[in-house]
């Protein structure tokens, strides 16, 4: 930061809440990101920053030999990318997701799971603390620092990556590095009751090949199972014909 002011900036705690509020009340299980990126565009475009929402082709993004697969089906993959500041400088990002789990059986909620209610000092919805609570945090602190004139001040770029796929595994944030998003620093902010950590999980996809003979349940006699099947392998423990037909 150059010439900082005396002043630190001040988080808005009322509007930090009715972020987190309108993002709760979006309805964005993983697979269906587009409304809630929509929303979160125009906020970070109302905040002053310079903003491209990518749809990269997802056939492309599946062959990628670092694509790290998906559980939930999807026809698109919004990335928000908001940026601040000077090209050139050093480069910090600030990033999150916007994908949820589903909310489940209903029944097994007391509040409306996309309601946002705030119920003795803590509010409730499908998302709130994973992760909409940190993309609320940060626009937060982007509208802290623009409110402190920090924003013009800045001596290098501040980039907000909005991601989708996370909770099913990551290829929101593949799609962003292969737009361009790069930085000296990242802080994504998942819940850690505040602790900072210094690491993240990474992922690996795989294809396990193992031997068998798949089966109905109703000609179970004629399956037999990839355990079975490993120990009939010679040099095998028990040698081959070690395996029984599944049920004997």
């Amino acid at each position: 930061m150059a010439d900082r002011p005396a002043a630190d900036p001040v988080i808005d705690r009322d509007r930090l809440i009715s972020d987190l509020q309108a993002l709760v009340r979006i309805p964005s299980i993983t697979g269906s990101e587009d409304s809630v990126a929509v929303w979160a565009a125009e906020t970070l475009r109302d905040l002053g920053l310079s903003v491209e929402t990518v749809a990269p082709d997802l056939a492309m993004v599946r062959a990628d030999p670092a694509w790290p697969g998906q559980e939930m089906p999807r026809t698109s993959l919004p990335v928000v990318i908001g940026r601040v500041g000077r090209v050139g400088g050093p480069r910090v990002i600030l990033s999150g997701h916007l994908d949820v789990v589903p909310p489940g059986d209903p029944a097994t909620w007391t509040v409306d799971p996309w309601g946002g209610e705030i119920r003795e000092g803590s509010l409730y919805g499908r998302g709130a603390c994973d992760m909409k609570g940190g993309v609320a945090s940060i626009l937060a602190a982007i509208r802290a620092l623009g409110a402190a004139g920090d924003l013009a001040r800045l001596d290098g770029q501040l980039i907000v990556v909005l991601v989708p796929s996370e909770e099913d595994g990551g290829q929101g944030t593949l799609a962003a590095i292969r737009a361009g998003v790069s930085g000296d620093m990242a802080i994504i902010t998942e819940p850690s009751n505040l602790d900072v950590v210094v690491a993240h999980a990474g992922a690996i996809t795989f294809r396990l090949t193992v031997p068998g003979r798949a089966a109905h349940a109703s000609t179970a006699r004629g399956g037999l199972s990839a355990g079975q099947a490993v120990r009939a392998q010679p040099g095998a423990r028990g040698g081959r014909g070690a395996a029984q037909r599944v049920g004997d």
